[in-house]
């Protein structure tokens, strides 16, 4: 639950990337070490946005809006954002994929509480 207070980690950070433009990256796991569902996530592109989907399964699909509406949360350039999203726990896996229209796009996300 969203809480006013700093962001604390409670799971590791992971690194999601897609290697070329437009194209989707791997789908990464993330689990925490007790229930939460605010994700702190940090785009180092100092140019361009990264489109982050997340879900409960393996099969989520990240695409760029282009007019029409997409499932995924858009990190502008060279910054980082904390957002809601699915309940991760220890036994609860969320899962990620990102595109972006430049190449080596990477965006690192942290499961935790706060703002």
């Amino acid at each position: 639950m969203a809480n006013n207070i700093p962001f604390q980690p409670m799971g590791n950070c992971v690194v999601a990337t897609a290697s070329s433009a437009n194209t989707q990256g791997n789908v990464v796991a993330i689990t925490a070490v007790s229930p939460v569902q605010q994700y702190y996530v940090f785009n180092p592109d100092k140019n361009d946005p990264v489109f982050v989907a997340y879900g409960q399964t393996s099969n989520i699909t990240a695409t760029i809006p282009d007019g029409n509406s997409a499932p995924v949360v858009a990190i502008p350039p060279y910054s980082s954002k904390v957002f809601t999203g699915p309940q991760v726990s220890s036994t609860k896996t969320v899962y990620i994929r990102i595109i972006s229209t430049h190449n080596n796009a990477k965006v690192y996300v942290t499961p935790g509480e706060g703002t």
